[in-house]
């Protein structure tokens, strides 16, 4: 990487320095262009560059971790191990350098091992499902125009123009948000959408209403979640009886309420 070069060459300039020109006011100088250049806008594009660069990769999560130790090692080892730093020049390299160990440490962090890379077509209007959080495992969908559910309805479709390309093996789940199910009288009409592989329409949600006044869901509104993961096909095995278990046949409710 030639910022990192470019970093670790200017970290050595301070060798050139002379101690007694490190006085109060030129330290406090140097920190603030220091921070300046650690701003928190340019930290997260940092981050987000060496996410984008281990998912280029195609690293999985531990890789993507044992890579980044690698390079806090190398930085370590090529700014450290030739020169012995002390007072202020100490200073200033131990501040640069744990700011960038700390952007390492995040990056390290926010990396998710992608499973497989989704083609989507937007109609227009239509937004990219997102994640709100890091640990989340399903993508948020959003109605793409203004619909009205009247009330006591059932299978209102509520468009997102969003079109999804899954591999073989794929499958996605259209499912309810918790908020929903908390906030509102609107029901999932079929509990989970299923998209096979195969499928290249829109996916929408269908919603009920369930009190008695309609419910109005605006564009942009965060309308389900879609969850995308490994589909295992089974070969029948027919047999004349099955193995026990601890619970046997009991069925529902069987473990209290």
């Amino acid at each position: 990487m030639n910022e990192l070069q470019t970093l670790i060459d200017s970290i050595k300039g301070l060798t050139d320095i002379d101690d007694k020109d490190l006085t109060d006011e030129v330290m406090k100088n140097i920190l603030d262009s220091v921070e300046q250049q650690f701003s928190s806008e340019l930290v997260q594009q940092s981050i987000n560059q060496i996410v984008n660069n281990m998912e280029d990769q195609g690293l999985n999560k531990s890789e993507a971790q044992a890579a980044i130790k690698a390079l806090s090692d190398t930085m370590k080892e090529m700014v450290y191990s030739e020169v012995s730093y002390t007072g202020n020049k100490k200073l200033l390299v131990d501040t640069v350098m744990n700011m960038m160990f700390g952007i390492f440490d995040a990056a390290a962090e926010k990396y998710h091992s992608y499973a497989i890379e989704l083609p989507i077509q937007l109609e227009d209007g239509a937004q990219v499902p997102t994640y709100a959080h890091d640990s989340d495992a399903a993508a948020d969908m959003y109605a793409m125009e203004d619909v009205e559910v009247p009330a006591h309805s059932k299978g209102v479709p509520v468009k997102t123009g969003v079109h999804i390309q899954l591999p073989e093996g794929w499958v996605a789940f259209v499912l309810p948000r918790s908020s929903i199910g908390a906030k509102t009288p609107l029901r999932l009409s079929n509990s989970a959408g299923v998209i096979d592989s195969g499928y290249r329409g829109e996916v929408r949600a269908l919603y009920d209403n369930i009190s008695d006044e309609p419910y109005q869901i605006h564009k942009g509104d965060r309308i389900a979640q879609m969850l995308v993961m490994p589909s295992y096909r089974f070969k029948a095995k027919v047999v004349d009886s099955l193995e026990d278990s601890d619970r046997g046949e009991a069925g529902f409710g069987s473990t209290g309420v």
